[in-house]
């Protein structure tokens, strides 16, 4: 077993007691022993200095002679250069694989700069830092509500940057929080004044602590990181991987609603008559935008990326193409449009520009989107924010899409194509911007069968033949699908999956021109359904297989 020891240091003290050179006339030779202990390890050419305290060092010695001895073996600790780089340095390098994938840079930014925050704030420095109850503490913290600072008795005017001071935010986003939530302010530039009771209303707005989902996020990001320093080979065992996401469902902050199709016509119609410009965007663009925001179900940054030449509208089906470039999920999207949509569009794109976007300016970018829409959606008498059952339900730029998918899984498009068509990677995430209201619940509760003890077994069989339930055997019309039920124009009898009675020509006419109606020009065109024959039960299994898809 190899032993620590302290090594003699010699010094040549003058008559002062300053050291000096060897050899320096009237300097006394002095011999003392060094501070740290030493320790002789394999394969070093001189003694190691360690540390003053006589235990740790011989412990020390003891790990640095067991790693000589096992990388003459042919062993070594593959995770040792990366245990001594700062968990900074690991952070950089995270987030350049990040952009070298092609993320989004307002993605990578943002988690980037919530890991940097995370990280200092739980004082990490090193891997062998990380810490899973540190990181949850500074989680809870971040929930917590601040106190919030006085204002000044007697004064009820207040500048951005004393506003800003009171606030603890940049003096920049003054403006911007006040337009959002549509908050009193008096003049402009350098004599812009914030009064009182805004400065109380943002204070409360801003003293509130991190929601549950924002901290989920956090919680989301690092453990990615560390699974990634895993993956990378930076380190052995993964310290987070048992860490489990609160319960968001108990304190939400900002929903999103779908509009009815009633409210969607309101929005539009005012659209179309506004006189007002939004960021290069006249009121015609803005009509155009949202009808295809509606019809497509594509993002903000998507919408702002098309061109001209992004849209086919001639073909049998009309579609639009977005990049994989421009599309979230980074793969090319070739979307079907409505056909009123399409036509709608046909007349707006003529003579634009192939190579400009249609939608263009930094409306998306800054992600201007809900403040534009919220102006319009007051001129239609449409309210930006409802009261829901957890919380406020918004109308924000997002919500169209919310509405673009509700709107389709109400007219019976299946989940499995509407998760195509929103270009989900998960039926789970595809059902969160579906949203079922009451009156759908009570509407799909009031199709199911009598079940109820009778003295009427004509009137049960009855029942049971008009529900589909009945064993028949009846004939199975294929030229409409029982399960997209939707309308067109070469298609005008529905058939439901219920049995219900077909519809006419005419009522299929009458349907408003966003409801959804399919995305192609006949049912034969969307849908074919196969009866299959299975073990005598009562309810016939059908199988359905989407050609447009």
């Amino acid at each position: 077993m190899a032993h620590v020891f302290k090594k003699s240091i010699v010094r040549y003290l003058d008559a002062n007691g300053k050291q000096v050179k060897k050899g320096t006339p009237g300097a006394k030779k002095h011999k003392e022993k060094s501070a740290k202990w030493y320790g002789r390890v394999p394969g070093a050419a001189k003694p190691v200095p360690l540390c003053a305290n006589k235990t740790a060092a011989q412990m020390m010695l003891n790990e640095l002679v067991k790693k000589a001895e096992m990388a003459r073996a042919g062993i070594s600790d593959p995770y040792e250069t990366h245990r001594k780089r700062p968990l900074s340095e690991h952070l950089d390098d995270f987030r350049r694989e990040m952009d070298s994938k092609g993320d989004d840079p307002r993605h990578v930014s943002i988690v980037a700069s919530r890991l940097k925050a995370l990280l200092d704030g739980c004082g990490f420095v090193f891997i062998a830092d990380l810490s899973a109850s540190h990181i949850m503490d500074w989680l809870a913290n971040l929930r917590r509500d601040r106190p919030l600072a006085p204002l000044p008795p007697g004064m009820e005017w207040f500048t951005p940057r004393e506003a800003a001071g009171l606030l603890g935010i940049k003096t920049a986003s003054v403006g911007a929080a006040v337009r959002r939530q549509r908050l009193a302010a008096v003049g402009q530039g350098k004599a812009r004044r914030f009064p009182r009771a805004t400065i109380k209303t943002l204070q409360e707005r801003f003293s509130r602590g991190a929601s549950i989902e924002t901290t989920n996020q956090y919680l989301t990001h690092i453990k990615a990181f560390t699974r990634w320093l895993v993956r990378d080979h930076r380190t052995g065992a993964d310290p987070l991987t048992h860490l489990e996401s609160g319960n968001s469902q108990t304190d939400r902050r900002h929903d999103r609603r779908e509009l009815e199709a009633e409210e969607l016509r309101s929005l539009l119609t005012a659209a179309s008559a506004s006189e007002r410009s939004y960021r290069g965007l006249t009121g015609w663009d803005r009509f155009h935008l949202y009808a295809t925001a509606c019809g497509t179900g594509f993002r903000a940054s998507a919408l702002a990326s098309l061109t001209p030449a992004s849209f086919d509208l001639d073909g049998q089906t009309p579609t639009v193409t977005l990049a994989a470039k421009r599309n979230k999920s980074r793969v090319l999207k070739v979307q079907p449009i409505p056909p009123d949509v399409a036509e709608l569009l046909r007349d707006y794109l003529d003579g634009k520009p192939s190579g400009s976007p249609v939608w263009g300016g930094s409306w998306a970018k800054e992600g201007r989107g809900a403040e534009m829409l919220r102006s319009d959606l007051e001129a239609a008498g449409i309210p930006y924010t409802v009261e829901g059952a957890d919380g406020p339900l918004f109308a924000d730029f997002h919500a169209l899409r919310h509405t673009y998918l509700t709107l389709g899984g109400r007219a019976g498009i299946d989940l499995r194509t509407l998760q195509e068509l929103a270009g989900h990677s998960s039926p789970n995430l595809t059902a969160r911007y579906s949203h079922r209201r009451l009156y759908d619940l009570d509407g799909a509760v009031k199709k199911l069968p009598n079940f109820l003890p009778t003295d009427e077994p004509e009137k049960v069989a009855g029942v049971l033949k008009a529900t589909g339930t009945d064993n028949a055997s009846a004939p199975v019309d294929a030229s409409c699908s029982p399960v997209a039920q939707l309308i067109d124009s070469r298609c005008v009898r529905l058939l439901d999956v219920d049995g219900d009675d077909k519809r006419g020509a005419k009522e299929a006419d009458t349907k408003k021109s966003l409801d959804f109606q399919g995305f192609a020009n006949g049912c034969d065109g969307l849908m074919v359904v196969e009866e299959r024959v299975g073990d005598g039960t009562r309810t016939r299994d059908f199988q359905s297989h989407s050609l447009t898809l």
